[in-house]
């Protein structure tokens, strides 16, 4: 065993007693040190070598480990004589003199703590936590810089890549809000290992003291990267520097400017105005009305007061008009359409989960707008989740003054969407497949929100091996197109994940040319479109082609036979509605028809409404339709007296319907 010393002030506070600059002095007091084994010792310059010739324990007892044990349990009483008394049976080890002192020091007792320390070090003068520790003491129980600098100025001396140990000392130093020196450890420490996840929240924690924000984001970010263990302190207490640093920049305007100017790119990119307003009624944080598909000289983009980031929320649907225009360009834009004549198809693969709310008493009203919006909801997925990878791509790549907005927002909407699939209530009533595939979405989002920031979201889920293999598929296929996207891609992905999960049957994607060519608000009047509603009451003309050949097979054979095909369609609607609903409840609506038509219903007529259908308006065929059905199934036997000639149309809508 040997111990190198340098001739310096750490030196001397190891031994005061020791006149340094007389080198027989020196080996005769440390002789009497180190006695009674022997040593050699050589002065060569400032340095001083003493080498052992015995042989030294170095191993750890069964009480050390006892000892350290108790000290752990904060008993520190106990762990004292155990070390007091190892050290009598050997006083060479240097860490049980430091866990000695650290058990003086956590019970209060800074002077003998003190002097054990010295011991530990005067044994190994290069023992990280020994110097740490001193230098800890000297500070938070003796506000005594100086000489605190003396030991951790050793640290960096003596093991300048001893990471874990210049974080501490920075961290101490931090701590005393004392920024200058903390920094100068911390980025030691950087220096010497920049991906541990304790000094990047260090510096980060450090600029943000300074008011430097932008640096403090970047280094909160870093730690998202570093840190493994989503909930471990140091990557909670990271999220909470990146969101504040992102607010406090966000407050100061920043990224505000590059808005503006992105906003008026787009109105020269579109040649149209961009407009925006707030709007408390929209189901989505923000949505953006294309001129075009609304018969307007502008774009429309709308914000929900909800979700307060607009900034980032403006620039993502920006950015929808700007993919949109780019394909326009090339001739491959393409529109989204729902089809909503499938919705009762819909409701019929969830209808375990209907029935569990019926169950419940849950009104039937409430029940239809629940169907509505959750068919709604997965198209809306459906459609946006590949789109919004790439936007959020293009925003992070090119705007960084707009990752402080960005980061907030997605970090608001990814929470969102993770309390969606894993609330227990919503996982209780919700349809387990429609739930599954949300959170297929939900996760490729929380994987892309990591790409960008690091923010390791996809881990908060709990999921099944099928789940996570279906997210690494549509990962890997969004990666393909990630770099080198051409104009109109998107619109595979979407096609791609829709059959994947087996949701295409419930949308189709068309060429955005021939669509306006044949559905021009231009080339029909409002009475046209009535007509045609009237005409095609359940969107057949949204079918595929399959679907629709057998349409057509089935007018044919049922063509001549004096048949209204529109109150026979009509009435296939009303069977489905009614099909779940107590003969309490369709008699109720079947009087509330019959009060409507008191004064008579004109078959030609739009626009009736019902209190107990809410949301819905019905022509008269429509109306006529539900009134005979709702009494064909409530009081059938007063059916007669009603002079409704819609016999034929109820036995064909019941062939149609099954029922």
């Amino acid at each position: 065993m040997s111990i190198q010393f340098h001739i310096s002030d750490f030196f001397s506070k190891l031994f005061p007693e020791v006149d340094a600059t007389n080198h027989d002095i020196v080996k005769q007091k440390l002789k009497e040190f180190y006695k009674p084994f022997n040593v050699n010792i050589e002065i060569q310059g400032d340095k001083i070598h003493v080498e052992f010739t015995d042989d030294l324990k170095d191993t750890k007892s069964n009480d050390f480990y006892k000892a350290t044990d108790f000290c752990t349990k904060k008993r520190y009483q106990e762990a004292i004589p155990i070390f007091i008394k190892l050290i009598e049976e050997n006083p060479t080890d240097s860490e049980v003199h430091r866990n000695l002192a650290q058990a003086y020091e956590e019970s209060g007792d800074y002077e003998t703590a003190i002097n054990h320390i010295i011991d530990a070090l005067k044994w190994n003068p290069s023992n990280p936590w020994a110097l740490i520790l001193m230098g800890n003491i000297y500070i938070r129980y003796y506000n005594d810089v100086n000489s605190a600098m003396t030991y951790f100025d050793q640290v960096m001396e003596t093991d300048p890549n001893n990471y874990v140990a210049l974080n501490n000392i920075g961290g101490t130093f931090l701590q005393l809000g004392k920024l200058t020196l903390a920094e100068r450890f911390l980025s030691k420490a950087y220096k010497a290992n920049p991906k541990f996840s304790h000094i990047t929240l260090g510096l980060g924690l450090v600029n943000f003291e300074k008011g430097e924000f932008r640096t403090a984001f970047d280094f909160a970010i870093d730690t998202f990267k570093n840190e493994e263990h989503v909930g471990s302190p140091v990557y909670q207490k990271s999220l909470q520097l990146a969101l504040e640093s992102a607010k406090s920049l966000v407050k100061q305007q920043v990224g505000k400017e590059t808005l503006v100017d992105y906003i008026q790119e787009i109105e020269n990119l579109t040649g149209k105005e961009v407009r925006i307003e707030e709007d408390s009624t929209i189901a989505t944080a923000a949505k953006v009305e294309f001129a075009e598909n609304y018969g307007r000289d502008f774009h429309l983009v709308k914000t929900n007061p909800k979700y307060p980031n607009t900034d980032h929320l403006i620039a993502h649907e920006l950015t929808h008009l700007r993919l949109a225009e780019d394909a326009r360009k090339e001739g491959v834009n393409k529109l989204f359409i729902g089809k909503d004549s499938k919705i009762e198809q819909f409701k019929k693969s969830i209808q375990s989960s209907l029935n569990k709310l019926e169950k419940r008493r849950i009104p039937q009203t409430s029940i239809e707008k629940y169907s509505h919006d959750l068919f709604h909801g997965i198209l809306g997925q459906v459609f946006n989740t590949p789109i919004d990878l790439f936007i959020e791509d293009y925003l992070f790549n090119h705007f960084p003054e707009l990752r402080y907005v960005q980061f907030i927002s997605l970090y608001q909407l990814n929470v969102e969407a993770h309390k969606a699939v894993n609330d227990p209530k919503i996982i209780e009533l919700s349809p387990p497949d429609i739930l599954t595939k949300s959170k297929i979405f939900n996760m490729v989002s929380a994987r892309h929100f990591e790409s960008l920031f690091g923010l390791k979201m996809e881990k908060t889920y709990t999921i099944k091996p099928f789940e996570l293999e279906q997210v690494d598929a549509f990962w890997e296929e969004f990666n393909e197109y990630r770099n080198d996207k051409k104009p109109g891609e998107e619109y595979e992905l979407i096609q791609h994940w829709g059959e994947d999960l087996e949701l295409d049957t419930y949308f189709k994607l068309e060429e955005e040319k021939s669509y306006k060519s044949t559905n021009s608000p231009s080339s029909k009047s409002p009475e046209d479109v009535l007509e045609e509603i009237e005409n095609d009451p359940f969107q057949q003309d949204g079918l595929d082609d399959e679907e629709s050949e057998e349409l057509k097979k089935f007018k044919e054979q049922h063509s001549g036979k004096d048949i209204n095909m529109a109150v026979a369609m009509y009435m296939v609607g009303a069977l489905d509605y009614f099909k779940n609903m107590s003969k309490e409840k369709i008699k109720e609506i079947a009087f509330e028809i019959a009060m409507l038509g008191r004064t008579g219903i004109n078959p030609q007529k739009k626009g009736y409404k019902l209190n107990l259908i809410p949301n819905t308006s019905f022509s008269g065929y429509n109306l006529l339709a539900y009134y005979y059905v709702s009494w064909a199934i409530a009081m059938p036997e007063v059916l007669p007296d009603l002079q409704i000639p819609f016999d034929k149309e109820f036995e064909l809508a019941r062939q149609i319907s099954g029922i």
